[in-house]
């Protein structure tokens, strides 16, 4: 096990980095230096038999299967999530033990060829400045899960290396093990107990089998039992008889030697709102009928924006062609300097996977002037970025690799304050530009990719879904006009399923918009738009 946690010391020396899994960038260098590490070890095999040395079981085996890989697919491609996932598994696991081979085998320890060997793996580490750790493999493991769950994705395809119709190879018993680790961890005991099924049919030593139908039924008990309030107190069953015998019924249940396929299904929960917008609208065709597209008028005349409505009340609107493939590749590049792994208030999280990067307007003021005005010529809000109470935030480019999402989550920051509610206290300890800002009142996204597969922002209270249209830009209010957080704004970020998708937020604030936006005549009052804008 110690090869797994640095195959040297020398690992210590170099700078890890526990994000691999979040960052397509990272995993396809990965995927590159693994590869010419591959041809290097191919011809240090060589080398040593040339020299009659006797090669190690364990390392023939690996090279086998590693170049039987190559042959069946592209190792390279880190748009699929399950071939990122045996990426990670491999170099963390596989070539961890491989050096741990080489430098403990007598046999083979002392040949020259060993030295230059390490010395090129020493060198590919440092040229990468990366490494994958613990916490990419469950991480990566956790996107397919994600997947899995999310999707709705049938059991045999994911086994076989399928995921959306792009297929890999079939998964190894190894890789499955890790699989249901990281479901235990989680935990989702319905995917934990079908790995572990499938584990079971495919050994066939029976004490291996014997060892994995012990812990079916452990787990199988622990997940019935935790799901009856009752058993937390057992104790008050006994003064009433009907709750005697369900508790009784829940433990004899519970305490199955055989678990059967059957039984398994029924820990399989109904998928959300959310997941279910994620595998496709939900709408009705009569609601669908009412959503129009429009040529909207802006502050510029011989402007007119192309708007899609989404969701007539509250209203969510796709605004397509606002953005040149010039100002995303200038986005994309200045974002990927800066790209970090994306924190929620209670720091990293599973409910957001992806990574982030910030631009400051004053980075390159006339694509930033540009930009910010497109958006207020559309919108009709304040949108000019200034170093006191600025109306608007920096720039947040986010990208995401596959299985990379955002859970349900709302824009208005909770630990903040609307305009009028704001102290001196409170304010004092922010930024200049970040006094007296107010909350987030609306959200102005930018779609910078498009996505092969899955990457929908979805409303689940309102059974809205946005797909993601590259140059298109989603925008929605946070803030309802009696100046209230609008909770039906409740909005995430599906799982991409094949391939990367990138998004530019822009978030508006209350500070300036006070002529711009006015209150509702009423409390329950929505936003009004032109006759002529509306279904």
């Amino acid at each position: 096990m110690g090869a797994k946690y640095g195959v040297f010391v020398f690992l210590l020396l170099i700078h890890v980095n526990c994000e691999i899994y979040t960052s397509i960038q990272k995993l396809t260098a990965l995927a590159e230096m693994e590869s010419k590490l591959f041809v290097d070890f191919e011809n240090f095999l060589r080398q040593s038999e040339a020299q009659g040395a006797v090669i190690p079981e364990s390392m023939t085996r690996f090279y086998h299967e590693r170049k039987n890989d190559t042959l069946l697919d592209n190792c390279s491609n880190m748009a699929n999530p399950i071939r990122a996932f045996y990426l990670i598994h491999r170099v963390y696991n596989d070539w961890g033990d491989v050096l741990n081979t080489i430098s403990s085998n007598q046999t083979i320890a002392t040949q020259p060829s060993v030295a230059d060997f390490r010395a090129l793996y020493r060198l590919a580490m440092t040229k990468l400045r990366f490494w994958p750790v613990r916490n990419d493999v469950d991480g990566s493991a956790d996107n397919i899960l994600r997947l899995w769950s999310t999707y709705g994705f049938d059991t045999t395809d994911i086994l076989n290396g399928k995921i959306a119709s792009i297929s890999t190879r079939r998964m190894k018993s190894v890789e499955i093990e890790a699989l249901s680790n990281t479901a235990g961890l989680i935990p989702l005991p319905y995917y934990q107990l079908i790995l572990l099924c499938e584990l079971s049919n495919r050994t066939h030593d029976e004490t291996e089998r014997d060892r994995y139908r012990r812990k079916i039924s452990k787990i199988y008990y622990w997940t019935i039992t935790k799901k009856i309030p009752i058993l937390r107190a057992p104790t008050l069953a006994y003064t009433d008889i009907p709750k005697l015998s369900q508790h009784n019924k829940v433990l004899r249940k519970a305490s199955k030697t055989t678990i059967s396929q059957e039984d398994i299904n029924e820990l399989l929960e109904p998928p959300s709102v959310f997941e279910k917008l994620c595998r496709g609208p939900l709408k009705t065709k009569k609601e669908e009928s009412l959503m129009r597209c429009f040529l909207r008028e802006t502050a510029v005349p011989f402007y007119l924006a192309k708007e899609e409505v989404v969701n007539i009340e509250p209203r969510v609107s796709l605004f397509h062609d606002v953005i040149s493939d010039h100002d995303i590749t200038y986005l994309k590049r200045e974002a990927t300097k800066k790209l970090s792994q994306s924190l929620t208030s209670d720091g990293v999280n599973r409910i957001r996977v992806s990574q982030t990067g910030w631009i400051r307007d004053s980075a390159h003021p006339r694509i930033s002037r540009r930009l910010s005005k497109r958006i207020a010529n559309i919108v009709n809000l304040d949108t000019t970025y200034r170093n006191r109470a600025s109306p608007v935030e920096e720039w947040q480019v986010l990208s995401y690799t596959t299985g990379g999402h955002y859970g349900e989550h709302i824009d208005p920051v909770h630990t903040e304050e609307l305009l009028w509610e704001m102290t001196e206290k409170k304010q004092k300890h922010l930024p200049l530009p970040n006094r007296y800002q107010g909350q987030r009142i609306a959200t102005w996204m930018f779609y910078l990719s498009d996505v092969d597969s899955g990457g929908a922002t979805v409303f689940p209270k309102l059974k809205v879904r946005v797909p993601v249209v590259k140059r298109a830009a989603a925008f929605w209010y946070n803030i309802s006009p009696n100046g209230e957080i609008d909770h039906r704004m409740v909005h995430g970020g599906c799982p991409v399923i094949i391939g990367s998708k990138w998004v530019c937020n822009k978030w508006i604030r209350q500070s300036g918009q006070v002529l711009k936006r006015l209150c509702g005549q009423t409390y329950e009052s929505e936003d009004l738009y032109p006759e002529k804008y509306m279904p």
